[in-house]
Order: C-alpha cells, then sequence, then structure tokens
C-alpha cells in the first residue's frame, strides 16, 4: 500500500509571520501493515506567539508518533485502537497544558488549533479542536471528517445564519475551543472506515474557507494524485485560487493519497 504525501504552506498576502504548522508521518509496521498522520495546526493570530503553539501541537505528536505510538503497535488490533484513543486524548491535554505553562512563564497568551487522522489499516481515528479540518477525498466524491469548534459553526447548528452568509460573518474566525486556553478542550474524536483510494486533507482554514468542495475533488482525487511533486502543485494551485478569492490569512494544506 503506497503513499505519496506533500505539504504546502503559504504566508499569504496580508501577514508577516506564518502561524500554521504541518505534519506528514508514515511508517511500516510488522504487525499493522501501514501506519500513517498527518496533522495541521493554525497558530491564533489574535494572541501573540501562534507560531509557537503552533510548532510546539506538530513537534508533540511527531514525538507522540515515533516514541508513544511505536511502543503499542504489538498489541491487537482491537487493544490499539483502544489504547490509541486513549492515548491521544493525553496527548491533546498535555499539548494544553504546556501551552498554558510556556504562557505563564512569558506573561503571554498563545494558542493553536489542532486537526489529525491516524491510519491503521483501512481504519482511521480523527482528533479535532478549533477550525482547521479533514476531509477524505475519493474519485466521486469529498466528506468532510470534522466539525468546526467555531462561533459561526454554532450558528449554523441553530439556524441563525446560511451557509453564504457564515462565509462574511464577523466573527467567522471566532473559535469555542483551542488548544492553550484555560480549560483543558474536548476534543472531536471520530473512527472511521476508508473505503478504497483516498486522499486525507488537513487544513487551515485560510485554505478551506474560500474553496469548494469540487476544488478538492478535481485537484486532488487519487487520480490526480500520480506524484508527489504533482500533488504539490496541485495544493498550491489550490492555495493561489484562495487567494485569489482574497483570502489573507495562512494557507496550508497537508495531503496525503492512500492506496487501500
Amino acid at each position: 500500500m503506497k503513499v505519496k504525501a506533500c505539504i504546502y504552506t503559504d504566508v499569504g498576502t496580508t501577514r508577516d509571520v506564518n502561524q500554521d504548522a504541518a505534519l506528514i508521518k508514515v511508517a511500516n509496521t510488522k504487525n499493522h501493515g501501514r501506519i500513517s498522520l498527518v496533522a495541521v495546526c493554525d497558530g491564533m493570530g489574535g494572541l501573540s506567539k501562534g507560531e509557537v503553539a503552533s510548532c510546539k501541537a506538530i513537534r508533540t505528536l511527531e514525538s507522540w508518533f515515533h516514541e508513544e505510538l511505536s511502543l503499542l503497535q504489538n498489541l491487537s488490533e482491537k487493544d490499539l485502537w483502544e489504547a490509541v484513543e486513549g492515548s491521544f486524548d493525553r496527548m491533546i491535554r498535555r499539548i494544553n497544558g504546556d501551552l498554558k505553562r510556556y504562557g505563564k512563564h512569558r506573561n503571554v497568551q498563545l494558542g493553536t488549533t489542532l486537526t489529525a487522522l491516524l491510519q491503521i489499516g483501512n481504519k482511521y481515528l480523527s482528533v479535532n479542536v478549533g477550525d482547521s479540518r479533514l476531509y477524505a477525498v475519493s474519485a466521486k466524491e469529498v466528506d468532510r471528517l470534522t466539525k468546526d469548534q467555531s462561533v459561526v459553526q454554532d450558528k449554523l447548528d441553530k439556524g441563525l445564519v446560511s451557509e453564504s452568509e457564515a462565509a462574511s460573518d464577523e466573527e467567522k474566525s471566532v473559535l469555542l475551543q483551542c488548544l492553550g486556553t484555560a480549560h483543558a478542550p474536548v476534543p472531536e474524536i471520530k473512527k472511521g472506515v476508508l473505503k478504497g483510494n483516498t486522499t486525507i486533507v488537513a487544513c487551515s482554514d485560510g485554505f478551506w474557507r474560500t474553496l469548494e468542495a469540487e476544488d478538492l475533488r478535481t485537484k486532488l482525487c487519487p487520480q490526480m494524485c500520480i506524484t508527489d511533486e504533482e500533488m504539490l502543485e496541485q495544493c498550491r494551485k489550490l492555495a493561489d485560487k484562495a487567494k485569489d478569492k482574497s483570502e489573507d490569512d495562512n494557507i496550508t494544506v497537508a495531503a496525503m493519497c492512500l492506496e487501500m
């Protein structure tokens, strides 16, 4: 089972600092075959040191993949997934605590979103805090795997705004949860099955906010992801399209095409 992957990030048209961070890790294991992890973190632009927050979160994820996850791979599949879910939850809490302590010692506020997907065999576990997103892109459809933890999403759920109104809502960037806050966030954790060749797309709001699902399908479906380089070029084109639509935030996308 092959993996083609790339990460594309752009500081955007108005920001001086790119506060996004991303990660893709792939390993072959004896008992469970290929294991892969993709993640994007978006440091909060309204707080100082957003780039520090996102970087610290990604580094913790990377260490978890190499160290803690590697110790679990000898478990049976059932026990592995149970252990991973508990381990992921503890890791989220650890990142939140580390960011709170960092901010307290330096008298700054910092925070970040986190969205990540772990794949083992044909199954996955996704974790989300904030409004970065995960999509599963196949030849025929785009399935959004995460739900934004944001004020605008809450308004949508309550029927207070329409989809078109949400795009220009003055609170479109206000989060209900992030890592680094005073209270431990409650991550959205989902499990699922990948049905055939799929491109997993993790992205910050600067990427998804002005793009349509069809944009992702036509550029990043498995049939378009022939090589890593071609995937990267497609991601660059999508980022350029977002900027052409007046997106001025940092733009980051991590794409991982999984052949099942």
